[in-house]
């Protein structure tokens, strides 16, 4: 019997733990996204009203959604996990948004790379440093 509520208990945190850690990726990924999108030129509008914040939730979370108005396409990102705002901006703000994150994934590529070759410098193995 013992055995059976460690194992069940041993579930739930496990469980909590892991939740709580995609949740935390959720929001590591809406704020990078956050910031390349304000620095294409979308605006932010917060959820700051009832009104507002249940159609923030009604949305596609971190998806970035289109939507032709008047003639114009609109750019909308709903996130409700870290500003819990709503990204919007236009076609220019959009074509700029996506050469921003080009040039972010180029980065991230490069230094994972570099990280690699240097933990790969350093890994002498069984037989110590190749003198």
């Amino acid at each position: 019997m013992p055995t059976v509520r460690i194992a069940r208990l041993l579930v739930v945190f496990v469980t909590a733990f892991t939740l709580g850690g995609c949740a935390a990726m959720r929001r590591h990924e809406a704020r990078d996204t956050g910031d390349l999108l304000v620095s294409a030129g979308f605006t932010t509008r917060p959820a700051d009203t009832p009104e507002r914040a249940q159609q923030l939730h009604a949305m596609p979370p971190l998806k970035l959604v289109s939507e032709s108005k008047d003639g114009n396409v609109v750019y909308h990102y709903a996130d409700p996990y870290s500003c819990h705002c709503l990204y919007v901006g236009d076609q220019r703000a959009y074509v700029e948004y996506k050469r921003l994150a080009l040039q972010k994934q180029i980065a991230d590529e490069r230094l994972e790379a570099a990280e690699a070759e240097e933990s790969a410098a350093m890994d002498w193995g069984l037989w110590g440093p190749r003198w």
